[in-house]
């Protein structure tokens, strides 16, 4: 909830936020959640549990950018938390989720690692993706509609810089990081009102920052994963031609009488 909070918009800041973008990934997987009738992770990390009091969350199939899938559905005020996570204090971290608001109005509660005390963290605000902190930045797009899947990268570097991506694409960064309370980050719920139902196909976290290369790699997914890259083309066989032996031309016995007989000279 943002009552009473001062701020400043900052917007088109895809420039500034080119020059920072890191250049070389630290990233190590902490977390990978496809709620495939799971709360669980697939790979490290603990299983996500329920936070808020909005009603429990239930699996289903839906379309999921053209791919049938089964998704983790959530009701207004309920939201999901990871604990432990990726450490306490100002760490570097990512987060890459697939998800849909059924309403984008307004500000709407993506990531928090304030653990729900206070408004700092990213968002969609009336469409448009935001981040918000002692200062606050919007994309000059409008990439989140009503009940359409998106793919969102959010990254902290530490006393540096947030970046934001929807999709593959760098949309807006603010020049503040976003300190991890009780090594728990929470997904989907504020910590006052700012809250929409939805769904999500998948949330993987990272220690370390994405690149950017790494970010369009993933682009728009139902997993939160790039796609398995295509198995490289065998080499053409090539067949070495033999090399045939000359073959000399047999004589027939009687051109052969004829070359080593002599003829014989008469005598006188």
């Amino acid at each position: 909830m943002r009552q009473g909070v001062i701020r400043s918009v900052l917007c088109g800041t895809v420039v500034a936020g080119a020059l920072l973008a890191p250049s070389a990934s630290a990233a190590s997987l902490v977390g990978d959640y496809q709620f495939q009738s799971t709360d669980a992770s697939s790979g490290p990390g603990p299983a996500l549990t329920e936070t808020g009091g909005g009603g429990p969350t239930s699996f289903q199939n839906e379309n999921v950018m053209g791919t049938s899938r089964q998704v983790l559905t959530f009701p207004e005020g309920t939201g999901l938390s990871m604990s432990p996570s990726v450490g306490t204090g100002d760490v570097p971290y990512s987060v890459v989720t697939t998800f849909r608001f059924t309403d984008v109005n307004d500000y709407k509660r993506i990531l928090d690692a304030t653990e729900g005390s206070a408004d700092q963290g990213f968002y969609d605000s009336s469409g448009t993706a935001d981040i918000f902190g002692v200062n606050e930045a919007s994309s000059t797009t409008i990439p989140f509609t009503n009940n359409a899947y998106a793919t969102v990268a959010l990254t902290s570097l530490p006393s540096a810089e947030s970046r934001f991506y929807v999709n593959g694409a760098f949309v807006v960064n603010l020049n503040e990081s976003f300190p991890v309370s009780a090594d728990t980050l929470r997904f989907f719920k504020d910590d006052g009102s700012e809250d929409s139902a939805g769904a999500v196909s998948c949330i993987r976290v990272f220690t370390g920052v994405l690149t950017d290369a790494e970010v369009a790699a993933i682009g728009a997914s139902p997993s939160c994963q790039a796609p398995a890259a295509a198995p490289a083309p065998a080499p053409p066989v090539v067949h070495k031609k033999k090399k045939c032996k000359k073959h000399k031309k047999k004589r027939s016995a009687s051109s052969a009488k004829k070359k080593h007989c002599k003829k014989k000279k008469k005598r006188h």
